[in-house]
Protein backbone atom coordinates (compact mmCIF):
# COMPACT_ATOMS: atom_id res chain seq x y z
CA UNK A 1 0.00 0.00 0.00
CA UNK A 2 1.55 3.46 -0.87
CA UNK A 3 1.86 6.61 0.89
CA UNK A 4 -0.04 9.48 0.11
CA UNK A 5 2.12 12.18 -1.24
CA UNK A 6 2.83 14.73 1.45
CA UNK A 7 0.82 18.00 0.46
CA UNK A 8 3.27 20.88 -0.84
CA UNK A 9 4.06 23.60 1.62
CA UNK A 10 5.12 25.76 -0.84
CA UNK A 11 1.95 27.40 -1.38
CA UNK A 12 0.71 27.64 2.19
CA UNK A 13 4.09 29.38 2.78
CA UNK A 14 3.52 31.77 -0.01
CA UNK A 15 0.57 32.72 1.59
CA UNK A 16 1.89 33.10 4.67
CA UNK A 17 4.60 35.30 3.98
CA UNK A 18 2.40 37.47 0.90
CA UNK A 19 -0.12 38.22 3.78
CA UNK A 20 2.48 39.31 6.11
CA UNK A 21 3.46 41.66 3.70
CA UNK A 22 -0.36 42.46 2.85
CA UNK A 23 -0.32 43.57 6.18
CA UNK A 24 2.33 45.76 6.73
CA UNK A 25 1.25 47.56 3.26
CA UNK A 26 -1.19 48.89 4.72
CA UNK A 27 0.55 51.28 6.99
CA UNK A 28 2.76 52.65 4.18
CA UNK A 29 2.19 56.19 2.33
CA UNK A 30 -0.30 55.38 -0.44
CA UNK A 31 -1.18 58.57 -1.98
CA UNK A 32 -0.12 61.96 -1.35
CA UNK A 33 -0.37 65.81 -3.16
CA UNK A 34 2.51 66.86 -4.13
CA UNK A 35 3.71 70.28 -4.91
CA UNK A 36 6.42 71.39 -6.91
CA UNK A 37 7.86 74.80 -6.68
CA UNK A 38 9.21 75.79 -9.61
CA UNK A 39 11.30 78.82 -8.89
CA UNK A 40 12.85 77.26 -5.75
CA UNK A 41 13.57 73.84 -7.67
CA UNK A 42 12.03 71.89 -4.65
CA UNK A 43 8.87 70.21 -4.09
CA UNK A 44 7.04 69.17 -1.22
CA UNK A 45 4.56 65.47 -1.07
CA UNK A 46 1.93 65.67 1.61
CA UNK A 47 1.32 61.67 2.30
CA UNK A 48 -1.60 59.72 3.20
CA UNK A 49 -0.96 56.01 4.48
CA UNK A 50 -3.22 53.55 3.87
CA UNK A 51 -4.93 53.31 7.68
CA UNK A 52 -5.77 56.80 7.45
CA UNK A 53 -8.59 55.65 5.25
CA UNK A 54 -10.83 52.85 5.51
CA UNK A 55 -9.39 50.84 2.61
CA UNK A 56 -6.18 50.36 4.56
CA UNK A 57 -7.79 48.75 7.64
CA UNK A 58 -9.32 46.55 5.08
CA UNK A 59 -5.81 45.64 3.43
CA UNK A 60 -4.24 45.09 6.99
CA UNK A 61 -7.20 42.65 7.91
CA UNK A 62 -7.13 40.94 4.53
CA UNK A 63 -3.26 40.48 4.89
CA UNK A 64 -3.79 38.44 8.53
CA UNK A 65 -6.42 36.61 7.45
CA UNK A 66 -4.38 35.26 4.29
CA UNK A 67 -1.26 34.53 6.34
CA UNK A 68 -3.87 32.36 9.13
CA UNK A 69 -5.52 30.82 6.32
CA UNK A 70 -2.00 29.45 5.17
CA UNK A 71 -0.70 28.75 8.89
CA UNK A 72 -4.21 26.82 8.83
CA UNK A 73 -3.00 25.32 5.14
CA UNK A 74 0.22 24.06 6.46
CA UNK A 75 -1.19 22.00 9.32
CA UNK A 76 -5.00 21.23 7.99
CA UNK A 77 -5.20 20.89 4.50
CA UNK A 78 -4.70 22.65 1.04
CA UNK A 79 -8.47 23.58 1.07
CA UNK A 80 -7.39 26.46 3.64
CA UNK A 81 -4.74 27.84 2.06
CA UNK A 82 -6.85 27.73 -1.22
CA UNK A 83 -9.44 30.03 0.80
CA UNK A 84 -6.95 32.77 1.06
CA UNK A 85 -8.00 34.35 -2.21
CA UNK A 86 -10.75 35.76 -0.40
CA UNK A 87 -9.12 37.75 1.25
CA UNK A 88 -6.67 38.97 -1.86
CA UNK A 89 -9.54 40.03 -3.70
CA UNK A 90 -11.34 41.69 -0.84
CA UNK A 91 -7.54 43.24 -0.64
CA UNK A 92 -7.74 44.41 -4.67
CA UNK A 93 -11.62 45.46 -4.06
CA UNK A 94 -10.31 47.94 -1.30
CA UNK A 95 -7.20 49.26 -3.13
CA UNK A 96 -9.40 50.13 -6.11
CA UNK A 97 -11.73 51.60 -4.23
CA UNK A 98 -9.17 54.08 -2.70
CA UNK A 99 -8.47 56.02 -5.87
CA UNK A 100 -12.61 55.98 -6.73
CA UNK A 101 -13.82 57.55 -2.91
CA UNK A 102 -15.85 60.45 -4.24
CA UNK A 103 -15.15 62.20 -0.90
CA UNK A 104 -11.60 62.82 -1.59
CA UNK A 105 -12.20 64.12 -4.95
CA UNK A 106 -11.86 67.83 -3.97
CA UNK A 107 -8.44 66.97 -2.47
CA UNK A 108 -6.84 65.19 -5.72
CA UNK A 109 -7.79 68.13 -8.41
CA UNK A 110 -4.17 69.29 -9.83
CA UNK A 111 -3.98 73.16 -10.71
CA UNK A 112 -0.74 75.24 -11.59
CA UNK A 113 0.50 78.85 -12.03
CA UNK A 114 3.49 78.54 -14.87
CA UNK A 115 6.76 78.12 -13.76
CA UNK A 116 6.04 78.60 -10.42
CA UNK A 117 3.95 76.15 -9.18
CA UNK A 118 2.23 72.85 -9.64
CA UNK A 119 0.45 70.82 -7.54
CA UNK A 120 -0.92 67.52 -8.37
CA UNK A 121 -2.15 64.17 -6.29
CA UNK A 122 0.42 61.03 -6.14
CA UNK A 123 -0.18 57.30 -5.76
CA UNK A 124 2.80 56.83 -3.94
CA UNK A 125 4.68 53.06 -3.51
CA UNK A 126 3.08 51.80 -0.62
CA UNK A 127 -0.36 51.46 -2.85
CA UNK A 128 1.67 49.56 -5.81
CA UNK A 129 2.83 47.15 -2.93
CA UNK A 130 -0.11 46.22 -1.40
CA UNK A 131 -1.29 45.50 -5.09
CA UNK A 132 1.53 43.35 -5.91
CA UNK A 133 0.91 41.61 -2.63
CA UNK A 134 -2.52 40.79 -3.06
CA UNK A 135 -2.17 39.85 -6.53
CA UNK A 136 1.10 37.54 -4.99
CA UNK A 137 -1.32 36.33 -2.34
CA UNK A 138 -4.22 35.04 -4.65
CA UNK A 139 -1.58 33.76 -6.84
CA UNK A 140 -0.12 31.41 -4.39
CA UNK A 141 -3.88 30.41 -2.85
CA UNK A 142 -4.66 29.71 -6.74
CA UNK A 143 -1.36 27.30 -7.09
CA UNK A 144 -2.93 25.71 -3.67
CA UNK A 145 -5.97 24.51 -5.42
CA UNK A 146 -4.65 23.89 -9.13
CA UNK A 147 -2.56 21.41 -7.36
CA UNK A 148 -4.64 19.94 -5.51
CA UNK A 149 -7.37 19.36 -8.29
CA UNK A 150 -8.05 15.78 -8.57
CA UNK A 151 -7.06 13.68 -11.90
CA UNK A 152 -9.22 12.76 -14.51
CA UNK A 153 -8.98 9.42 -15.58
Amino acid sequence: MADAPQPSLIPALGVVVAGLALAVTGVLPWAGLTAEFGMLHTDFTYAVHGTEDGAGWFVVGSGLTASTLGILGMSRGWLFTGLAILPGAVAAFSLAMFLTDPHTLASRLSFGISGVLNVHPTILYGWFAALLASIVVAGFACAALIRRRPAQS
